[in-house]
């Protein structure tokens, strides 16, 4: 977008953040011989507002869920005042909100496990909306590109895969996401010993009959745990 008109963007925060007559006011002053009606302008206020908390609804189904509706009506107000919509980043709308969470849990009594969740559902986006490339061949196991690993003390794998049934376990959990490269789908699971190993052979270059002297599992077992790996996208094979 061009600086001006990112500018323009910019002067509009008061306008989202707080509408009424005087911040309407304030806009036009600050752009003087600016004519738009002044009905229009209050038309798409209120259509960006809407847009930016349907938006969030959208990233953030299971965190949505996890809050009655006057909660996540004041969250959403509350998040718009700290980070106002803006047209042209309406789809990274939600990128702060884990972090705004995270600061706003405890003091509103919110469930603990909220943060992480919204971190993870936000991962889910940016791994399916990831620009990084993905080789269409490789010379050797190469782990996905898209692949994002989170830390969190929720079993929120399971518990998404649930469809947010109850609530998330407590135990510490690494999860893995990444973007299927046939599918085309956000994958994900709690990284277990097979998916670790098939990633630390990609990542260090190891071979199933290197693995397989250096720990005495037939390689065999080896060579099968990282195919199921591959069928599943998490590394690339030649």
């Amino acid at each position: 977008m061009k600086p001006g008109l990112r500018s323009f963007f910019d002067s509009m925060t008061e306008f989202f953040t707080a509408p009424g007559p005087d911040a309407l006011e304030r806009l036009y002053a600050a752009h003087p011989g600016w004519d738009a009606p002044r009905s229009r302008v209050e038309l798409y206020g209120r259509m960006v507002r809407h847009h930016g908390r349907a938006t969030l609804e959208k990233l953030y189904p299971l965190t949505r869920a996890s809050v009655d509706e006057a909660g996540w009506a004041e969250l959403a107000r509350a998040y718009e005042a700290s980070r106002p919509p803006r047209p042209f980043e309406m789809n990274h709308l939600g990128e702060g909100f884990p972090g705004f969470l995270a600061d706003e849990a405890a003091r509103r009594g919110l469930p603990d496990f909220l943060p992480a969740l919204a971190r993870f559902e936000w991962a889910d986006f940016a791994v399916y909306t990831s620009m990084e490339p993905v080789p269409e061949s490789v010379e050797r196991l190469t782990v996905n590109p898209t692949l994002v690993v989170l830390e969190h003390p929720f079993q929120l794998c399971a518990y998404v895969r649930a469809k947010g049934r109850g609530r998330p376990e407590p135990g510490q959990e690494m999860a893995l996401l990444w973007r299927h490269p046939e599918r085309l789908v956000t994958m994900y699971l709690a990284a277990s010993h097979r998916s670790l190993l098939a990633l630390k052979m990609a990542v260090e270059g190891l071979t199933p009959a290197q693995v397989s002297a250096a720990t005495g599992v037939a390689e065999a077992d080896i060579r099968a745990a990282v195919e199921a790996c591959v069928a599943d996208g998490l590394v690339l094979s030649p």
